[in-house]
């Protein structure tokens, strides 16, 4: 059985495959125009924006969010280990490349499916398909903190826009309440064969990946909020964490093609946020984008040198 298959378009379905990508793409242009107009018509001060680039403290901001990406994509490494251990031993070095290449992928395949594919198609085994349910649960824990913690976010957002009042779902719940019943209807509609994979993990390793995503979304957290409050020393920190939770969980749940769009819709929702919380935008919009570069552009050229290491098809015994 290949992996590629669930990569690709039956012939039936392509008079209707590139709409999802139209989707995307519409969105991913409004974005980038509400960006520019925004940042038009807010008069930035770029003269005062380079002036603080050119700072010696940035600089040190900027090592400090580089060191971070490393810790960032190592924690991810070690999940991926751990996701790996019931199918194949990895070392760290063969983890951390998987990974990488992920990030590459990503860039270019649809529905995210990218970061999937870099780490199954790295196993050379005949079981490696096997792993797929695994790895897309691990997916899952990574998006169910951001939607958890973007919660704050949609706290500070529903009082900005003066919806207190209807904010009456606790969200904290509610996410885990549809996280767990897609969960469910996922697994009831995989094969039996793909399940018994899940038993191959304990409650303490679901736990550990669950622990190893939560420190991930701190350690993004951490990279913003330091870039940001020095290009944006105006805005205060609980605005920065409702602003930056907020953004995360926007760019979770709105579909984007690639790193590129990520871009876009950071950039959009950041400046949606901050407009109605009265704040000057432009520094925080600088912030993120220099985070896109470190976080996902750097990784991604990475990653490129790694993609020949791919196995495209399960060898047959």
């Amino acid at each position: 059985m290949q992996f590629s298959r669930y990569l690709t378009y039956s012939k039936s379905d392509s008079a209707y495959r590139f709409i999802p990508w139209a989707i995307k793409l519409a969105l991913v242009a409004a974005s980038f125009y509400y960006i520019v107009s925004k940042l038009i018509d807010g008069d930035v001060e770029i003269s005062e924006l380079t002036r603080q680039m050119k700072q010696p403290a940035f600089g040190w901001i900027v090592a400090a969010t580089l060191a971070l990406m490393l810790v960032n994509w190592w924690l991810e490494a070690k999940k991926w280990q751990m996701v790996a251990r019931p199918f194949k031993l990895l070392s760290i070095v063969q983890a951390f490349k998987a990974i990488v290449t992920s990030v590459s992928l990503d860039a270019v395949l649809p529905f995210g499916s990218g970061a999937v594919a870099g780490k199954v198609l790295s196993l050379k085994e005949e079981n490696r398909n096997n792993v797929l349910l695994p790895v897309v649960l691990a997916q899952g824990l990574q998006s169910f903190w951001t939607v958890v913690l973007g919660s704050f976010g949609l706290y500070q957002l529903a009082q900005l826009t003066h919806l207190s009042k209807l904010y009456t779902i606790n969200l904290w719940q509610a996410g885990f309440i549809f996280l767990l019943g897609v969960s469910v209807v996922i697994v009831l509609r995989l094969r039996s064969k793909w399940l018994q994979a899940l038993s191959l993990y304990s409650a303490s390793d679901w736990l550990r990946l669950a622990g190893l995503s939560f420190l991930r979304y701190l350690v993004f957290l951490i990279q913003l909020i330091a870039l940001a409050q020095f290009l944006s020393p105006e805005i205060s920190l609980y605005t920065l964490l409702g602003c930056s939770t907020w953004m995360f969980f926007a760019k979770t749940i709105v579909p984007k093609p690639g790193h590129i769009g990520a871009l876009g819709i950071r950039g959009a929702s950041a400046i949606f946020f901050l407009n109605l919380a009265g704040y000057p935008y432009a520094g925080f919009v600088l912030a993120t984008f220099v985070l896109w570069i470190i976080n996902l552009a750097i990784p991604s050229l990475a990653g490129l040198f790694f993609i020949k290491e791919l196995h495209l098809t399960t060898d047959s015994k």
